[in-house]
C-alpha cells in the first residue's frame, strides 16, 4: 500500500515539528517564516490513518549567509521568486524506509513546480544527506552548525517545468523521482 500524502493544518505541522524535530520547544513557538503565506503548502504522510511524517514548502530565496555568490552560485540561476524552501521535513523512526519521506518531498516539489518554482532547497541535517541525494539534491556551500540540532548542509535540486530532468552543476542530466 502506497503512503498517503495530503495537505494538513498548521496545528498538526507544529505539533509534529515539536515531537520530531525540536522537542525542547513547545509547538506554539515552532512558527517558521512563511508558514502562513497563501502559497505555502504543509503536507502530512499517513499510514493506516496515522500521521507519520510532515513537510512544508515555502517560497523563499536562499539566504546569502548560506553561500550564494553573485552571478548564480548554488541557485543555478533561479531568480529569488522561483526558489522554494523545503522545511520541517521529518518522519517517525518506525516508518522510515517505507517511502513516506520521498512522497512528501515529491509533493512539495510538484507544488513548487506548479507555481513557477525553478529550485527547491533545504538545510539538511548531515545525517539525512544520503536521503536527499537519492532524491536528486546536491550539497552546496559549507557545513554549518545549528544550535541544538547539529551540523547541516545547504542542499539544492533544480526544478524544470513540465517535469523535465534536472541538471547537476556539472551539466549532466539527473532524473529524479516524479
Amino acid at each position: 500500500m502506497d503512503p498517503e500524502v495530503r495537505p494538513i493544518g498548521i496545528e498538526q505541522i507544529r505539533l509534529l515539528r515539536h515531537r520530531l524535530l525540536r522537542p525542547r520547544h513547545p509547538p506554539e513557538e515552532l512558527v517558521y517564516l512563511g508558514d502562513d503565506a497563501p502559497d505555502t503548502l504543509h503536507l502530512g504522510a499517513f499510514e493506516g490513518g496515522e500521521l507519520v511524517g510532515i513537510a512544508s514548502v515555502v517560497r523563499e530565496a536562499i539566504a546569502p549567509e548560506l553561500g550564494i555568490q553573485a552571478g548564480g552560485g548554488p541557485a543555478h540561476g533561479a531568480p529569488p521568486h522561483a526558489q522554494w524552501r523545503l522545511r520541517g521535513m521529518a518522519t517517525f523512526p518506525h516508518v522510515r524506509g517505507r517511502g513516506h519521506g520521498a512522497r512528501l518531498v515529491e509533493g512539495c516539489l510538484e507544488h513548487a513546480r506548479g507555481l513557477g518554482g525553478r529550485l527547491l532547497w533545504c538545510t539538511a541535517r548531515l545525517s539525512a544527506e544520503g536521503f536527499y541525494r537519492r532524491l536528486g539534491f546536491e550539497g552546496r556551500g559549507r557545513v554549518f552548525g545549528v544550535p541544538g540540532l547539529g551540523p547541516h548542509e545547504l542542499m539544492v535540486r533544480v526544478i524544470w517545468p513540465d517535469g523535465e530532468p534536472s541538471r547537476t552543476a556539472e551539466g549532466s542530466i539527473r532524473r529524479g523521482p516524479r
